[in-house]
């Protein structure tokens, strides 16, 4: 009898850190959900009228998508997260039509690689992006303060 009162309490132990665990995850990804902005300038045309390109982050239970906005560009792209306390993954699903190739036929990025990681600096608390397979053609540097929650 003493045994199995042991395996039914290492069983409810094991249950118990599986629950914790699957209630971190969920409370990691819901730290992230919001609306998250980033306006790149690409200076001005012949004409003096700015270039600007809006990226638009929309983080939710089950939704991620990123729209791509503004001077030659309009995308959308649904992604998955990755969340967790210290840093959320965003990675390539699929375009807005449920495609991987773009409007030109091109497959410009792979299933599940990532876009971009958004973290919080430990010092300041400000959000950091790291740029990934999306690189936006006015950053200069991989790693700064590019998205702004809203």
């Amino acid at each position: 009898m003493s045994t199995t009162m042991a395996m039914i309490k290492k069983f409810s132990i094991t249950a118990f850190c599986a629950l914790l665990f699957a209630l971190a995850a969920c409370q990691s990804r819901a730290d992230w959900e919001g609306v998250y902005l980033f306006s790149e300038s690409l200076g001005e045309d012949p004409g003096g009228a700015s270039m600007l390109v809006e990226y638009r982050l929309e983080l939710g239970a089950d939704r991620c998508l990123l729209a791509i906005s503004g001077y030659q560009s309009d995308s959308r792209i649904r992604c998955t997260l990755d969340a967790g306390a210290e840093s959320a993954i965003v990675r390539f699903r699929s375009y807005g039509n449920g495609e991987v190739k773009n409007i030109y036929g091109v497959q410009v990025y792979q299933v599940d690689e990532p876009l971009f990681t958004l973290r919080h600096a430990r010092d300041t608390g400000a959000l950091i992006t790291e740029w990934g397979a999306l690189a936006p053609d006015s950053v200069e540097e991989k790693t700064g303060n590019y998205f702004v929650r809203q």
